[in-house]
């Protein structure tokens, strides 16, 4: 085997490598650590207060109260990081329309609790109906996941690094307050 460059030495930078690609890296990172927390902040305004698929037995929260539920928690996320009035009216928008589409899962979310019931209350198990309903559930979540994902991913596109580098340390702020 020859060598591209013809000493035993390191290859010379190219503008794939050194410096200026892991700067790129770690702006690559930063951005997916703030837009994970941020994604952590906002299913928490989703989550919240009875509006959470895990609470289909408990209160219900209607498709309104759950969109200005989540409009309040944006805002007060944003008034924190110095979101101007646009930004904040953008991302609402956004989110607004991401918890609206995830909130419309919420019935096929509590049809399969219902199906669940029936499965496990019956003489018998059908485990061939109970793997169905579990793989729709999985992909009913994952769909969820998916929208969430995509609403954040537009919302956090709004901020500037900046902002979302406040609204990361603040939510890691609030989550280390919550930890016993």
């Amino acid at each position: 085997m020859t060598e591209q460059n013809g000493s035993n030495g390191p290859a010379p930078e190219t503008p794939q490598s050194g410096p200026r690609r892991s700067r790129r890296r770690w702006i690559i990172a930063g951005s997916i650590v703030g837009s994970l927390a941020l994604l952590g902040g906002a299913m928490r305004a989703v989550y919240a207060n009875g509006g959470g698929w895990h609470h289909c037995g408990g209160s219900h929260m209607s498709a309104d109260a759950f969109s200005e539920h989540v409009d309040r928690r944006v805002k007060s996320m944003l008034e924190n990081v110095d979101a101007t009035a646009e930004q904040q009216a953008e991302v609402s928008s956004i989110l607004q329309s991401a918890a609206r589409d995830v909130y419309a899962l919420k019935d096929q979310h509590a049809s399969a609790h219902k199906q669940l019931h029936e499965i496990l209350s019956a003489e018998t198990i059908d485990r061939a109906r109970l793997e169905t309903v579990r793989a729709d559930q999985i992909r009913l979540a994952d769909e969820a996941s998916q929208r969430f994902v995509s609403g954040l991913a537009d919302a956090a596109e709004v901020l500037t690094p900046e902002q979302r580098a406040a609204l990361v340390a603040r939510l890691e702020r609030h989550h280390d307050w919550q930890e016993p």
